[in-house]
């Protein structure tokens, strides 16, 4: 948020974060997600610490609009609260970008024929 950049500073490198409060994302396996970057053609993923783990990108989101941390999102998740200048984008020219169409679903469980028809359909457009 412009607010915790004020009093934090932005970071210019990525060694900046070790200096920053990073909110981080637990997946739905328990593992905590690292960040990742793009240095180059060099992929880097960072470990990061901060004080929150959440479950979901709204939650980091919130908090990050609270000014209680920087956040890792996908840009079409943050896009919305930059253009309304809650949410500044910090570390440009180190993000990854990741082309294409993801889906997760709960794969234990019995999918359902409208979400196996919709999969069988996106993988075919591939």
């Amino acid at each position: 948020s412009p607010d915790y950049l004020e009093h934090h500073g932005r970071p210019e490198r990525l060694e900046d974060l070790r200096h920053h409060a990073c909110l981080r994302l637990r997946r739905s396996n328990g593992a905590i997600a690292p960040w990742s970057f793009v240095d180059g053609n060099e992929a880097i993923e960072a470990m990061v610490s901060g004080p929150l783990i959440a479950h979901d990108y709204p939650t980091l989101l919130g908090a990050a609009i609270q000014g209680i941390g920087l956040a890792q999102t996908p840009r079409p998740v943050a896009e919305g609260p930059i253009e309304q200048g809650k949410l500044k984008s910090v570390l440009d020219g180190f993000a990854a970008t990741t082309p294409g169409v993801f889906l997760y679903h709960p794969g234990k469980r019995q999918v359902l024929p409208k979400l196996r028809a919709f999969i069988d359909h996106l993988k075919s457009a591939a």
